[in-house]
């Protein structure tokens, strides 16, 4: 019984995983409505942001009238368009492009839940469903037209150009039919409507783990980063960040109520040093400057944060530390994943169905991020001033951001810890608890030494597999 707990526990903490991403883009989705210079609604002011409401809206509602204040700014006169405005990294990269002068469209699903985002503020929402290529080019084309832009009602001049198209556009599961509707078609679709509408430079939020890509989500960035090296009409930067800070949050709520934090292997399988979603919003924006045309365009952009190599217990042990908590963890093999994914291709190939092979696929997902390093150590290859530490002191003080997927380990964490005593209930159970040696030698010489088996030491609470 307890084997099987433990063989099923990747599984539903990488199917519990990709939903919470589902549950996070949609609960906070993205859609044509006039432009706004006022204070949204309600409050939905990201934990990043850094910036004041009402200086922002002023300062956006008044852009027009401070053309001899704002000349440095290099997005003036000009326009930018974000695809994926309302994700994690969108919002960072709307304020940022709004900072920087440019008109601002962002992309959404629904204007009435964006228009709720501070974040958005002094952009124009633009309603586009990103799927329908014919729907995508005539919002394009419209925005080229000088339609759905902030311009100062006394305007006679020709529309602004299109300077700056970014797609930080990504599929919320990473299953094979959605990676390839948005990763691949929608993003496509995206450049060719800038191609048609001399729209200058492409930015696209690719991924680290794009360099061994063995996922579908990973072929199908792919796939589209071929398609936009292969034309010409547009310069482009792939931007390819390790890991972004929320991506490593996921279990501080759940150490935040007492629970172990869930370390895979020793802790020290992978490392990792994630960039702060304002500075790779900067870093982005950055790559259409002729400023870094021989550095920066046309090429692939491998970015990571200013942090040395983090390992996940290294990152653990800084969450304990900001809320004040000494750390305590429970272990899971690696192993395990290739057990699960195991099973399930079992029962994929004998029933036949996409539901499997969803299921699957999510597996697959679950192990790769478990045992894969997102890391670079080239010192070129870092950017900001903005440390892990700084993060997770900032969201002990004000809470987690809502985009922060709600990983399963408090669950996972709980059933480990709730085992020693399902163990101690029988005789047998005892002698496993209490002679953890014996039980690794009996397994290392017994037909079953390969399979992963839960061993708990009631002395010191430490798990041993």
């Amino acid at each position: 019984m307890l084997v099987l707990i433990t063989l099923l526990l990747p599984i539903a903490n990488a199917f519990i995983h990709q939903q919470s991403r589902f549950l996070s883009r949609h609960n906070q989705v993205i859609s044509i409505s006039s432009p706004r210079c006022s204070i949204a609604s309600t409050t939905t002011k990201p934990y990043f942001a850094d910036y004041q409401t009402e200086d922002t809206t002023n300062r956006n509602c008044q852009l027009e009238q401070q053309s001899d204040q704002n000349q440095c700014k290099p997005g003036i006169g000009k326009t930018a368009i974000v695809a994926g405005a309302t994700g994690y990294i969108g919002r960072a990269v709307v304020r940022e492009c709004i900072s920087r002068g440019y008109h601002t469209v962002s992309l959404v699903r629904n204007t009435t839940s964006a228009s709720k985002d501070d974040a958005l503020i002094g952009s124009s929402l633009v309603q586009c469903n990103v799927v329908d290529e014919e729907e995508l080019n005539k919002i394009v084309t419209e925005i080229a037209n000088g339609k759905h832009l902030m311009l100062a009602s006394s305007s006679t001049t020709q529309p602004p150009p299109i300077d700056l198209l970014v797609s930080c556009l990504a599929s919320p599961s990473g299953i094979e039919s959605e990676v390839y509707s948005i990763d691949y078609s929608a993003t496509l679709s995206f450049l060719n409507a800038g191609r048609t509408n001399n729209a200058r430079h492409f930015v696209l939020l690719s991924a680290f783990c794009c360099r061994n890509p063995v996922l579908k989500l990973q072929q199908a960035k792919l796939k589209f980063e071929s398609q936009l090296a292969s034309q010409s009409d547009m310069s482009y930067s792939i931007v390819r960040p390790t890991a972004f800070f929320k991506s490593v949050s996921g279990q501080f709520e759940s150490i935040s109520k007492g629970n172990s934090y869930v370390l895979f292997g020793d802790g020290e399988v992978t490392h990792c040093n994630p960039i702060c979603e304002r500075d790779l919003a900067t870093y982005m924006c950055d790559c259409a400057l002729e400023t870094y045309k021989e550095a920066r365009w046309n090429r692939i952009l491998n970015i990571g944060g200013p942090d040395e190599p983090l390992s996940n217990r290294q990152l653990a042990e800084m969450m304990f530390q900001s809320i004040g908590k000494p750390p305590k963890f429970v272990y899971v093999p690696t192993q395990i994943f290739d057990v699960s994914i195991g099973m399930i291709e079992v029962i994929a190939k004998n029933f036949p169905s996409q539901k499997w092979e969803d299921v699957l696929e999510t597996a697959k997902i679950g192990k790769y991020y478990a045992v894969e390093d997102m890391l670079t150590t080239n010192e070129n290859e870092k950017f900001g001033k903005r440390k892990m530490m700084d993060h997770f002191e900032q969201i002990a003080r004000e809470g987690q951001d809502p985009f922060t997927p709600v990983r399963a380990t408090a669950i996972i964490s709980q059933t480990l810890e709730a085992l020693p005593v399902l163990s101690i209930s029988l005789p047998i159970g005892f002698g496993l608890a209490s002679k953890p040696d014996l039980v690794q030698n009996a397994m290392a010489s017994s037909p079953f030494g390969s399979v992963p088996l839960l061993v708990a030491n009631l002395i010191d609470g430490s798990l041993w597999f």
